[in-house]
Formats: structure tokens, C-alpha cells, sequence
């Protein structure tokens, strides 16, 4: 047993003493005041026990308060607050013992052993004791020198009368005090509208006392103090402030110059709609940005690819998705026959002439010979759609990253398989490019003839309906022939659960099963948001597909009819050009009819290689558990790739807080709605709500052609489209593979976010269904049961009340 004053512990010996002792070790160097008192470390018997109690008696210090200062508590990333037992007013000897004993078997209490396993941290093997003289308090309180709420500039103070344990065991409500840092340094606080439970002077002494140690330390700190009742100051605890690591939304945004940037969600939010998880912006996004900068060198706008750094061509705001359009026009630079507008047209559907948007300088930077040759460079790459489609079906195919059963390794395997991830996407980007660049090319020829935008938008959409080939329709067409296998094969199907029905088809001999294996095969591997690293696909959702399944067995899986008599898709174009301007417009529409063929199987071949990456990631975060490195599995999307490597190979435990943080404001993230187009950096907005029972438009952009009114059904969750009724409108935030086979019952679909080739529109195209897109705000504007009429050839969606 070793007893120290606690302004006298030897330097060697403050790792041994606990983060209690060594707190009010520090603050008594540094010169603040404390309550006398001593800490004793090795406790091993009874004997020591004794002894112990008869230097308490010797000292004289009266009534003192006995508290645990265990070897892990009141750490930089962890304080294992309130795990441990604190006894106040002890002032005899049978009750020093009691309390003494008391905070000893506090090491192993249930709650400390729990929490010590829940965030994988080492338990504390070590307790010492802290034995200091009680202040008499008249007040008492805590103090952080940065306030827990994030706002650096800013300390808090809290205070309630007599002890300081009351607020600290949440029994009593503190009077607050945020005071701003510049007040205490410049002299300048006042109680202006502040409580008077403290004064004026009391109050600048706790701020400055508070700032002088955190200095001293050389980090944020959380104290205690009291005041006595002769006006004295005494501190009673210092720590690391742990709450400062407090889930952040923007935590993830990048730190870069917005100014004079054109960044937008459009294209890259149809891709990836809503927030994403930190695992997917390291994976896929930072995949999309390897592409986009691939293409820049590829066409000879930058030399290398460091010229660009990393996450700066697509990147994350409060985890949604954006392109910085900045970037991209490095392109009108030093490439001969691009400019603004072509691009704008090809990522966003229309020309940013905004006049807030900042001036571009398309001059050419090269000569125009080193111009025209990567202008070559460029249409070479654009036009290599079918070589890339066919190396990415190819890789698809073969891709397969091993599991093993050590977590160390199995993270070097992942992390190995990336590269191939980042050349997958640039395969995806070459076919979508080409895409883009033929219904851009498009629209531009269009729009020198015909000012109305929207008529534009409306004539291209009616050319790309019809398209035989396309994956995501086949999605559909599969669903409709395993549903009306499984009723010839048994009518009474749909009796069964989600679950029977399943079993049923995995179970059974005939046409049915057979039409099941197919689908699996073909498409196991899609689902809703499928390049998000948390998104299961249907082959491994047993719950999610029955509920699909079940939605497209109510149709009977019958197929709509479709009137192709005398549709051509160039129908607009021969009534209205002759000559070369008329071959040129049947060349676009022929290039963007096959661009979405193309564009949807390059589409399914890169969401195969993430469900690979998926199923490897998710083989980790079970490893993860059986090395007791953390407990829930679900944490490994809350981390970024070279997060998990350090928590995997370096043991760094705080990540394993970080990611419960960061799993807790997601769905704040979830929330945050985001303007197309930002010139700056991007914030989120606040839709403003009709209010009262007027009927209002809403205007969108015309995707696929008809007209329905029915009822409104909002959907944001599986469990909100399992509730569309047949008839019904679907209302949602984007368009996406996933949601096709509700398809069925809806009439019509309305979307905040998509365009004339996000995967939706192609399908509603297909079936007829009308679909208003980049309908702002109507999640939030229309109700579920609102009456609404859907126009699909103007894009005017009116809500009746």
C-alpha cells in the first residue's frame, strides 16, 4: 500500500494512481486550489485497511469525501462516468472502512463491467482511492472550457446550491452559464440577463481558473468545483471532456475552398439518393470520384491525377452526395467541343444560367492543335461505351473477394479488392458518360428551336419510351412470371406468409422455383440504394423480396398492356427537320436509346461487384464480434475503410464510440434536404409548407407521359410502400430500382429527385406510368391521402384540398 498527498505524487507514479488522483494532482500544480487530502494505491488486504483508517484519523481532516480513482476512469476517450462508487460525509472510522470497501468492490460492478465490453475498451484492473476534506459548499458546480454542445468559442458553467452531487447525478436542475471565451480573455463578461445564483466575481473566477487549467493540461476539460461558505474557491475534479466528440452531421464534409465552386447533387443523387453511410463515402463515392478524375486525365484536363485531389470531384455534405461541376469544366479548358452548357445539360438536365452562378473563363488554356487532340482523347473515351460495358460484365462475373477467419486478414483481402472497385465504376462512368453526352447533345440541338424547356424534356422522354433490352424492366417482367407460376401452381399462395411463400419457392419442384432461381440469378443482387454498403440485396432479404413478391402476386402478375401500334420514336423529328439537322437528331435519339440499354447493364454489373464488397465487409464485422472487438456488427457501415484497418489492426477503440456516435445522427443526416445546385459551399434547406386546406401546384420535370389522379401515398421506407394501396400515387424522394415491383398497384409516381434516365423513369417509361420528377419539397408538401393529379407530359402535379 502507498499513500500520497495529492500535490505530492511522484511523476513515475501517476499512471498508478487513477484519472481521478491524477486530475487533482494537476490542478494543484498548476497552482488552483484544492481540498486537502491524500490517495492510496495497492490495497491488497485487511490489514492494509487498517492501516489505512488509522493515517485518516491522524490526519485530522474531519469529514471527507472517499471516491474510486480507477487505472481507466477519466480517460481522453472514455471517463466510465458514475461506474464507479463515490461516498460522501464520512467522518468516523467505522464508516471510513465501510466506504473504503465500498469503492474497492466497485472494480467489478455489473455496470462497469458492461460498459467496458460495449466499447471494447481494456477494463480498469487497478483502484485506487482519493480521500479528500468536504467543502462546506454553499455553492457547487461544473465547469467545461469548451461547451459540450460542439461551440468551440464558447465554456459552460453550471451551478445549484449546496453540493455539487445533486447535478451531477442528474437530481437537480443546474442554473447554466454560457459565457464566450473572448469575454473572459478580453475582461469584458457581464451578467447582463444572466442568473444571479453566482456573481459577477465568482463567475469570472471559475471561467479564468477553468481556462488557466485546460491550458495547463493542454486539452478541454471538464472540472467540478464548490464554493464554501466563506467565499472560497475549491476544485474538486478535472477530466478530459469526452462529450466533445459528440455525433457531428457535418463531421465527414470536406475542408476545402468552396468559393467560386459549382457543386450539385444531380446525377449522383439519383445513383445514391439520401444520406449515406461513412463505409460507402470511402467505398463507392470515393470509387465515383477515382472515375471522375480518370476521365479528366484521360481526356488531357489535368496531367495527373494528383492535380485533382481526392473527394474533390464528388463528395459528401452532411453525408448527401454532390459533383463538383468546378471540376468537370476543366473540360472547356483544354478540350476542343465541350463547354458549360453540354455538360450541364449532360449531369444536370438543363444550363445553370443563374446569375449567381460565378463567371467561367472558357478560353482554351493549350493550343488549339493540343485542343483538338484531346478532344480526340475525350470522344475516344465516350465512345468506348461497348468495350467498357463488356470488361465490366466481364469483371462482374469473375469478381469475388475470399473469406477467411481472422479479421486482420480478411480487412487486408478487402482492402487489396478496392482498386478493382475504383476501375468497375470508371467502366460504369465510360457507358454513362456516353449516355449522358448523346440526350445532352440532345437537348441542346432541340432547344435552339423550341424555347419552352420543359416541351424539350417531354419530346426526349416520348423518344426513349419502348426500348427493348433494358435490364431494370426485366426486373419487372421476372417478378410477373414468378408470380403467376407460383398461382397456377398452387391458388392459394398469397394465404401464406411472407415467409411460407418463400419457403414454398425454394422448396418446390416446379416452374415456379425454377422462375425464382432465374430471378436470383439474374438480379439477386439489386436492391433499393444498391451501391450503399448497408443495403442488402433481394437474394440475401428474405423479408424485404417476400414483400415484393407479395405486392406483385396481388396484380396477379399480369402484365399491363402496352400500344406500341404506331409509335416511333422519331416521330417528332421527321415531322419537323429535313436534311442533315433531321440525320443528326435520328443519330442522338438511336445513340440515347441504346446509351440506356447499355447504361442499365453497366448499372447491374458494378452493383454486382459492391454486393462482393458488401458480403465481405459484412464477413468482417462478424469476425469483429468473435474478436471481441465489438459487439454489434451494424457499426462497420458507421466507419470509413482505413477506420476499420486501425480499429482492426491498432486496436484504436475510440472508432468503436465514433461509430455508435455516428449510427446515432444518421438519421438526423437522413432528414436533411438539399438544394440540385449551390454555388459555394452547399447547406440544407427548410421547405416552406402550404399552410391551411388551399389546393397548390407543385412543378416538376415531365419524365414519362399520362395523366392520373388519385390518392397520395408518401413513401420513405419499405414499410411505408408495403402500405400502398392499389390506385394509389406514389409519392417519394428519388426513383430507383428497388421500388419497381410496387410498380404494380400505383398509377401514377411523383419524385423529388431523378431524370430522363435515372433507373425508375426507364421503368415507368416502360409501363406506361406517368412520372413528374425534381418535384421540390413533395415528401414534405403532399400528405398520405391528399388528392393529387399527376400530368406527366407537363410536369404539374396538383394537390387538391
Amino acid at each position: 500500500m502507498e499513500i500520497y498527498n495529492l500535490s505530492e505524487i511522484p511523476a513515475g507514479h501517476l499512471e498508478r494512481v487513477g484519472g481521478k488522483a491524477k486530475g487533482l494532482h494537476l490542478m494543484a500544480k498548476s497552482g488552483l486550489r484544492i481540498a486537502p487530502g491524500f490517495v492510496v494505491t495497492d490495497i491488497q488486504k485487511e490489514e492494509d485497511i487498517e492501516n489505512l483508517t488509522k493515517y485518516y484519523i491522524e490526519n485530522h481532516l474531519g469529514k471527507v469525501a472517499v471516491r474510486s480513482s480507477a487505472n481507466k476512469e477519466d480517460g481522453v476517450e472514455f471517463s466510465n462516468a458514475g461506474q464507479y462508487r463515490t461516498f460522501l460525509n464520512v467522518e468516523d472510522s467505522e464508516s471510513f472502512k465501510k466506504a473504503v470497501i465500498g469503492c474497492l468492490s466497485s472494480l467489478d460492478n455489473p455496470d462497469a463491467m458492461t460498459y467496458s465490453q460495449y466499447f471494447n475498451q481494456a477494463k480498469s484492473t487497478e483502484m485506487a482511492l482519493v480521500i479528500q476534506q468536504m467543502v462546506d459548499a454553499d455553492k457547487a458546480g461544473v465547469c467545461f472550457t469548451v461547451h459540450p454542445s460542439g461551440k468551440k468559442d464558447e465554456m459552460l458553467v453550471e451551478s445549484v446550491e449546496g453540493l455539487g452531487e445533486a447535478l451531477v447525478s442528474g437530481q437537480s436542475e443546474a442554473t447554466r452559464y454560457e459565457v464566450k471565451h473572448a469575454d473572459i480573455q478580453n475582461d469584458t463578461l457581464a451578467l447582463n440577463g444572466l442568473p444571479m445564483m453566482l456573481s459577477l466575481p465568482e463567475l469570472k473566477t471559475i471561467c479564468q481558473d477553468s481556462m488557466h487549467a485546460g491550458d495547463y493540461f493542454g486539452i478541454p476539460l471538464d472540472t467540478e468545483w464548490a464554493i464554501d461558505k466563506n467565499g472560497e474557491l475549491y476544485w474538486l475534479q478535472a477530466r478530459p471532456i469526452t462529450a466533445l466528440d459528440e455525433p457531428d452531421p457535418f463531421e465527414l464534409d470536406p475542408d476545402w475552398d468552396f468559393t467560386g465552386q459549382t457543386v450539385t447533387t444531380c446525377n449522383i443523387r439519383e445513383m445514391m439518393p439520401g444520406a449515406v453511410t461513412p463505409l460507402t463515402i470511402s467505398t463507392t463515392v470515393y470509387a465515383i470520384d477515382w472515375g471522375l478524375r480518370k476521365m479528366l486525365h484521360a481526356a488531357g484536363a489535368i496531367k495527373s491525377m494528383e492535380d485533382v485531389p481526392p473527394m474533390h470531384s464528388a463528395f459528401s455534405i452532411g453525408n448527401h452526395l454532390f459533383l463538383n461541376l468546378s471540376t468537370i469544366y476543366r473540360l472547356t479548358e483544354y478540350v476542343i467541343g465541350t463547354n458549360s452548357a453540354s455538360i450541364e445539360l449532360s449531369i444536370c438536365g438543363r444550363v445553370l444560367n443563374d446569375d449567381a452562378k460565378p463567371t467561367l473563363n472558357e478560353k482554351k488554356k493549350v493550343s488549339s492543335l493540343q485542343a483538338a487532340i484531346n478532344g480526340l482523347k475525350y470522344l475516344n473515351f465516350v465512345l468506348s461505351r461497348n468495350r467498357a460495358r463488356k470488361k465490366l460484365k466481364k469483371m462482374a462475373s469473375q469478381f469475388a473477394i475470399p473469406h477467411v477467419q481472422n479479421a486482420t486478414e480478411q480487412y487486408q483481402i478487402i482492402d487489396n479488392s478496392l482498386d478493382d472497385v475504383d476501375i468497375s465504376f470508371l467502366h460504369h462512368y465510360v457507358t454513362s458518360a456516353h449516355s449522358g453526352a448523346m440526350s445532352g447533345a440532345l437537348n441542346v440541338i432541340l432547344s435552339m428551336d423550341i424555347d419552352d424547356k420543359e416541351k424539350v424534356k417531354s419530346i426526349i422522354a416520348e423518344s426513349l419510351e419502348h426500348i427493348d433490352g433494358i435490364e431494370s424492366v426485366d426486373i419487372l417482367r421476372s417478378l410477373r412470371k414468378i408470380a403467376r407460376t407460383l398461382l397456377q401452381e398452387n391458388p392459394d399462395i398469397e394465404e401464406k406468409t411472407n415467409e411460407g411463400i418463400l419457403d414454398y419457392l425454394r422448396e418446390s419442384n416446379g416452374q415456379g422455383h425454377a422462375a425464382y432461381m432465374e430471378f436470383m440469378c439474374k438480379h439477386g443482387h439489386r436492391a433499393i440504394r444498391e451501391v450503399e454498403m448497408s443495403s442488402q440485396g433481394w437474394k440475401d432479404d428474405d423479408s424485404g423480396f417476400g414483400a415484393y413478391l407479395r405486392t406483385v402476386l396481388a396484380s396477379k402478375g399480369v402484365e399491363p398492356e402496352k400500344n406500341t401500334d404506331g409509335y416511333n420514336p422519331y416521330s417528332y423529328i421527321d415531322e419537323n427537320y429535313k436534311g442533315f439537322k433531321r440525320w443528326i437528331l435520328r443519330y442522338l435519339i438511336g445513340q440515347s436509346r441504346g446509351g440506356v440499354v447499355n447504361r442499365e447493364s453497366s448499372k447491374s454489373s458494378i452493383v454486382k461487384v459492391c454486393d462482393q464488397l458488401k458480403w465481405a465487409y459484412r464477413h468482417l464485422a462478424d469476425l469483429m464480434v468473435k474478436e471481441n472487438i465489438w459487439q454489434d456488427p451494424s457499426l462497420i457501415f458507421f466507419l470509413q475503410h482505413d477506420e476499420i484497418g486501425k480499429l482492426v489492426n491498432d486496436s484504436d477503440n475510440a472508432l468503436v464510440k465514433k461509430a455508435l456516435q455516428r449510427k446515432r445522427v444518421y438519421e438526423e443526416q437522413k432528414e436533411l434536404i438539399f438544394d440540385d445546385v449551390y454555388y459555394g459551399k452547399p447547406e440544407p434547406i427548410v421547405i416552406e409548407l402550404h399552410s391551411g386546406d388551399d389546393s397548390f401546384v407543385l412543378q416538376g420535370t415531365p419524365i414519362s407521359r399520362g395523366k392520373a389522379r388519385g390518392r397520395a401515398r408518401v413513401v420513405k421506407t419499405i414499410d411505408d410502400a408495403n402500405q400502398l394501396q392499389k390506385g394509389e400515387i406514389m409519392v417519394a424522394s428519388f426513383t430507383d430500382i428497388g421500388w419497381s415491383p410496387y410498380y404494380c398497384k400505383i398509377e401514377a409516381l411523383v419524385t423529388e429527385v431523378g431524370s430522363v434516365l435515372s433507373h425508375g423513369a426507364v421503368v415507368a417509361r416502360e409501363y406506361a406510368l406517368p412520372l413528374v420528377s425534381n418535384a421540390r419539397g413533395a415528401t414534405v408538401q403532399i400528405k398520405t391521402g391528399d388528392m393529387i393529379s399527376v400530368n406527366g407530359t407537363t410536369g404539374e402535379v396538383r394537390v387538391e384540398r
